[in-house]
């Protein structure tokens, strides 16, 4: 089975940013868990940085990640086990209220010793080991500071075919045993 790495295109113009303050639950892990859900409020709202004709991607990787109505549909159609929170984001300088979903998965320690990192300690090539994903449609990365959404290739062409905007897939290499 291939693999890719769900992420928020960069360097979109007028992207918006959220705005969240450096104690609040949400920046200071960057991520959610499933074993997260009790502690996380069913519906939270979030101010982001906006402008007026500010761009709202299908996916949100920072600080936490968030998706879209259309991202959430595919989701939960692959994994009927993924928990599903409300994001409203709401623009600072504008009236726009959107919906958005913070998907709380399973988080696999599944790394092959083959992963490459950077001088700085950041992910450069994520190598994963076949065996201990078995046949998980998304997930997590365990031990790593980005933790990474791994979705598999049902769910990257579902999202493909959606049309969707400012979401980037990365393929990554898998280790056969």
């Amino acid at each position: 089975m291939e693999y890719f790495i769900l992420s928020q295109k960069e360097n979109i113009p007028n992207t918006i940013k959220l705005n969240l303050k450096p104690d609040s639950d949400y920046e200071r892990r960057q991520i959610a868990e499933k074993k997260d859900a009790e502690r996380i409020k069913d519906v939270s709202i979030v101010y982001v940085k906006d402008k007026k004709f500010s761009f709202y991607p299908d996916v949100i990787d920072i600080p936490t990640f968030l998706v879209s109505q259309k991202v959430k549909e595919v989701f939960t159609s692959y994994d009927f086990s993924i928990i599903i929170k409300c994001v409203i984001l709401t623009g600072e300088a504008s009236d726009t209220k959107k919906v958005y979903w913070m998907p709380l998965m399973d988080c696999i320690d599944c790394m092959a010793p083959e992963t490459e990192y950077d001088k700085d300690g950041s992910l450069k090539k994520l190598v994963l080991k076949e065996a201990v994903i078995k046949n998980k449609k998304i997930f997590r990365v365990a031990n790593l500071k980005e933790c990474p959404v791994v979705i598999n290739l049902d769910i990257a062409e579902s999202l493909l075919r959606r049309f969707l905007s400012g979401i980037r897939l990365t393929k990554i290499e898998i280790k056969k045993g």
